[in-house]
């Protein structure tokens, strides 16, 4: 076949038609928007205990990983799960440090993969103990000052680590 007889094919792009049929409203009802906004600024203060429990969780489970080395890549695909959780709140609750932070701590995961050496699980450990900062100095925000000397400290951690 030789590049003269290529077609392009535009499929049919039927989404609106189908959304017409559905009944589905084309705009969002902004009293709506407003009220879930609402709801979760009044659910700030339990965020800090819900996300404390799943900071234990997350140094128990690399507590673990460092003692458990036949089956740290288990428990640190664990943590990896527990980290996703983590990160996904943080940038509702105005905390988006803590999505930063476990956004980096799922990339080095991702990159070193989940059977990680002592070295690598000091990177891990370290993490953890930043996300743990993040939350008992309520560094809301970027985490002022402090927040890009943490993630600077963090990537200089993995740089060294990693080379």
């Amino acid at each position: 076949m030789s590049d003269s007889s290529v077609k392009f094919i535009t499929p049919p792009n039927n989404l609106r038609k189908k959304q017409i049929d559905a009944g589905v409203a084309l705009s969002i009802d902004p009293s709506l928007v407003g009220a879930a906004e609402a709801k979760i600024v009044g659910m700030k203060g339990d965020y800090l205990k819900w996300v404390g429990g799943d900071l234990d969780k997350l140094s128990e489970l690399c507590d673990v990983a460092l003692k458990d080395k036949p089956n740290r890549a288990a428990h640190i695909e664990r943590l990896y799960d527990k980290t996703v959780e983590i990160k996904g709140q943080g940038g509702s609750f105005n905390y988006p440090l803590m999505t930063t932070v476990g956004s980096q701590l799922c990339r080095f995961i991702e990159i070193q993969g989940n059977d990680l050496d002592d070295p690598r699980m000091e990177i891990v450990k370290l993490h953890v103990e930043t996300l743990r900062l993040v939350i008992a100095q309520k560094m809301e925000g970027d985490g002022g000052a402090m927040g890009p000397k943490l993630l600077a400290g963090l990537g200089l951690a993995i740089k060294k680590v990693t080379g």
